[in-house]
Formats: structure tokens, C-alpha cells, sequence
């Protein structure tokens, strides 16, 4: 028995089917069932009911799962606190980011960490959540930063908060002149909207039921596609502030504040069970002071009413 085979034994039980497993695996399935075939023979039981809808474990094979999830943990917690006592910060670290905080942290990342620490090399990886927690998961990624929400989050991944970001009422030059010092769920009503999925759900879940009709608004998955549209003057939106923070300091784009106001908040999201990585430790931390930065600077240079 090796630590393959319980790796392997382990994301079949997890997934309920060979097919699954080999994809999250990347490995062929005729390899995986080999292996599996091995200990089964070796431990003398069979491991798996193989089934028309997937597989799932016998008793012996319950029983293997439930011990393999410590062995594994202590497996992974070993090759942290060795890679950590041989080279705190050194070597790749793999970094995902929503496309709203690219902008704001990427750049930012990169040259802290060049003048910092130069003997990492940070990889930085743009998608949308769903698809950094998964890679997170799968050990694709050492850790994801994006807009928290909970009735969504991986219950295998770590959440450690980062941060705020305003939210604001976003248009061009002029397209907002009607409109007070602050935006209302009112406000909403009245002027044409271009929203991503899930700004839209944050909008909703901010205010009373009712207040704001659940089909407000046209609907892109495109942050960037909803900044040229907005641009343009043919819609406005709602968007945080560290991703128009540039065209509103340049006067490309106006804004207006919620009230009371309207935030989303950040998180970085790690794999759960294990001990996260100095410079993971260090991406979070430097992410928070960025954060912090521009939460400063949108309180000391609110642009002025188009």
C-alpha cells in the first residue's frame, strides 16, 4: 500500500465514480483501476461496490476512507513543515484573482514581491470564483482572493478575510447629473442597468424584499465587458470601487455612493486541513495593506458630481 493508492482510493470515494476521479486526478481511468484492483488484492477485501450510477465503499472500504482523510492530512502537514524549515520563501506560488481585483492587486503583488522577496516567482491566474475555488481544491492554486459568499464557499477550503470595497453607482460622464448625493433603491429603478451575476445578488441581498425588482437590470458574466458598456453611456451598473477607481480619478467615469452604503467583502481562500504556505501568509497580509490603501483613498478623493 502507497500513498498514490490512497490518494487515488480516496478521490473515488469522494467523486463516486472512476470517470470523475481520473479527470480530477489527470490520470487515465485504466491506471486508476489498476491501482485500485492492487489493493484491493493486497489488503485481501473488497474495497468498492461497483455499481449501474458510480461506486461507493463497502464497510472495509468506509472504514479505509475514514482513516486515509488523517493519514492524508498528516501526509500534507509533514511536506509543509519540511518545505517551510528548508526555504520559508522561495520557489512558485500560484495566485488566483477575481477579474474585478486584477487591477488592484496584481500589479501590486508582483512588485512587492520582486523588491521583497525575489526569490519568488508569483503566478497569477484571472477567473471567475467557482473556478478558483475548485482549482484551489485540486492543489491547482495555493490560494484565490474574491468576493465572499458564504451560501456558496467550499466547505474544503480555508476562508480568511481580507477585506471591503465599496460598491458604488457607476456611469458616465453626466449619465448620473439627476441623481443626488447618494444612490437609492429607488434611484435603481430609473436609469438603465448592466450587471454581473453576482453584483446583482449582493445589490439584492442589500436591500428590503420588494424594494428592488428580482429582475432588475441586463446581464453580463463580463466585469469587463460591463465597464465598456458603461463607458459608452448606454447603460450604467454597479461595481466596486477598486475596479473604476482609475476612470473616475481620470473623469471618464462618475459615481455615487449607496445609502446607507453598499460593500462586498474579500476573502482568500486556501485549502482546509493544511498549514498555509510564508508566502501564501504574505500574500494575505500584503493584499489586507493594499486594500486598506484604496479604502483610504476613496475617503480622502471622492471624485466630484458630474
Amino acid at each position: 500500500m502507497d500513498m498514490r493508492q490512497i490518494q487515488s482510493f480516496s478521490a473515488i470515494v469522494r467523486e463516486g465514480s472512476f470517470s470523475r476521479a481520473a479527470r480530477k486526478l489527470h490520470i487515465g481511468q485504466p491506471a486508476l483501476s489498476k491501482q485500485i484492483q492492487a489493493l484491493e488484492r493486497e489488503l485481501g477485501v473488497e474495497l468498492l461496490l461497483r455499481l449501474p450510477d458510480g461506486v461507493r465503499p463497502t464497510v472495509a472500504g468506509t472504514r479505509l476512507y475514514e482513516m486515509a482523510q488523517t493519514l492524508l492530512t498528516y501526509f500534507d502537514d509533514i511536506r509543509s513543515a519540511v518545505r517551510e524549515a528548508a526555504a520559508s520563501l522561495v520557489g512558485t506560488l500560484k495566485l488566483g484573482l477575481s477579474p474585478s481585483l486584477v487591477s488592484a492587486l496584481a500589479g501590486y503583488l508582483q512588485a512587492r514581491f520582486a523588491e521583497e522577496h525575489p526569490q519568488v516567482r508569483v503566478e497569477i491566474v484571472e477567473a471567475l470564483p467557482m473556478f478558483l475555488e475548485e482549482w484551489v481544491e485540486e492543489g491547482r492554486l495555493d490560494l484565490g482572493i474574491f468576493t465572499h459568499q458564504s451560501e456558496h464557499m467550499n466547505p474544503h477550503l480555508s476562508v480568511t478575510e481580507v477585506g471591503s470595497d465599496e460598491m458604488l453607482l457607476v456611469g458616465k460622464q453626466g449619465t448620473l447629473s439627476g441623481i443626488g448625493d447618494h444612490a437609492t433603491p429607488s434611484v435603481l429603478q430609473s436609469v438603465r442597468l448592466v450587471l454581473t451575476p453576482g453584483f446583482r445578488d449582493l445589490l439584492l441581498a442589500s436591500v428590503e424584499p420588494g424594494q428592488v425588482p428580482g429582475d432588475i437590470g441586463s446581464r453580463t458574466d463580463s466585469i469587463h465587458l460591463v465597464r465598456d458598456i458603461v463607458a459608452r453611456g448606454e447603460y450604467c451598473s454597479v461595481l466596486p470601487y477598486t475596479f473604476v477607481r482609475d476612470d473616475l480619478d481620470a473623469g471618464i467615469l462618475t459615481a455615487r455612493a449607496f445609502a446607507p452604503a453598499l460593500e462586498r467583502q474579500l476573502v482568500a481562500v486556501t485549502r482546509a486541513g493544511r498549514q498555509p504556505a510564508p508566502a501564501v501568509r504574505v500574500v494575505i497580509e500584503m493584499s489586507r495593506v493594499r486594500l486598506a490603501e484604496l479604502a483610504e483613498h476613496r475617503r480622502t478623493t471622492r471624485p466630484a458630481k458630474d
